[in-house]
């Protein structure tokens, strides 16, 4: 094998996630050429990576633009490994590589459920697991790390925006994706208050589709914020991660991009599934016991039960608790 690329260009975290098959791959073809697909505004955390030569962009510009990626990718890879499984990754994957290797979210019989309406959560493996599961005709059978990159200018702009925290620093970052997967943002605030009165300093982390949280917190919190990541590119946010002592969070994907820089991680989960998203340790999955969650795959806009109970019972004190417990082992 002697050209491979690689296909994911979302969402953030599934990114992070599906760096995981880079080792594997290097050490099964030392000799091999890898290059990635992926969102513009993700390339920064993939150039530079050991082991990957070169970063395509795909953008938002619907199934032109991949049908001009994949005239220009036409017959240069020996092999297309499918991370996406979607539209616009299967006509690239199909036109670069003279053999495609995909990623199957579900199995055919989750498939029609699906459109059923019907998708019951998958509790486990773990995602990276499953991304390993793609390369199984290649004699692949584990999941290595993940990895991101972060350049010197990314390291710059976080030393910067983390210049008046002193150690330890608890980064929280209490946005997510899906309105199913928030935990009350005052909730944070009453941990952030807590590990602060006892030494902590507390940073924001984030993007702009967390603002909402984002000023909640900030409307419920007592202690000063001593630094805030969440002006800075993603890149940078990486970089800032890397420079904290621990990452209080929802499922969502600054865990992933902590965890890609080593850094612990506690995940507040309720209606996802920790086996498959949740981070590995050092890192821990807290969440509320309760018969009905996990119950989605992703998140939802609302809970199904209507009472969201898997993130309103479950208490402040308990989440600062483990963090507690995860900074005295750091």
């Amino acid at each position: 094998m002697r050209s491979i690329l690689v296909i994911r260009y979302s969402a953030l975290g599934d990114v992070v996630l599906a760096t995981s098959v880079l080792e594997p791959l290097r050490a099964r073809f030392p000799g091999a050429r890898i290059d990635w697909v992926t969102s513009p505004a993700y390339a920064p955390l993939l150039e530079g990576l050991p082991g990957l030569e070169r970063v395509h962009r795909l953008g938002r510009g619907g199934i032109r633009e991949a049908v001009d990626l994949a005239v220009r990718l036409r017959g240069r890879y020996d092999l297309a490994i499918d991370l996406q499984n979607k539209v616009k990754s299967a006509v690239v994957a199909r036109a670069a590589g003279r053999r495609q290797l995909v990623f199957r979210r579900r199995t055919s019989r989750q498939t029609a459920l699906a459109l059923l309406g019907v998708d019951p959560p998958v509790r486990g493996p773990h995602a990276t697991r499953l991304y390993a599961d793609v390369l199984l005709p290649l004699g692949i059978a584990e999941p290595g790390p993940t990895r991101v990159a972060l350049s010197g200018t990314a390291r710059d702009a976080a030393a910067a925006a983390l210049a008046g925290a002193r150690r330890p620093r608890v980064a929280i970052a209490p946005g997510a994706s899906r309105a199913t997967k928030l935990w009350p943002a005052e909730r944070f605030a009453e941990v952030a208050d807590a590990l602060a009165a006892e030494g902590a300093s507390v940073v924001l982390a984030g993007g702009p589709g967390d603002a909402d949280a984002l000023e909640r917190f900030r409307a419920a919190l007592r202690a000063p914020v001593a630094g805030d990541l969440t002006r800075l590119p993603v890149e940078g946010l990486a970089a800032g991660l890397a420079s904290v002592d621990l990452l209080v969070a929802c499922d969502s994907g600054p865990v992933h991009l902590a965890t890609a820089v080593r850094t612990p991680v506690l995940a507040v989960f309720g209606p996802t599934s920790p086996e498959r998203w949740g981070p590995p340790p050092p890192g821990r999955a807290v969440r509320f016991p309760i018969d009905c969650a996990p119950c989605s795959n992703h998140g939802q806009d609302r809970c199904p039960e209507g009472h969201h109970r898997c993130m309103t019972e479950l208490s402040a004190a308990t989440v600062a608790a483990e963090a507690r417990a995860l900074l005295d082992r750091a």
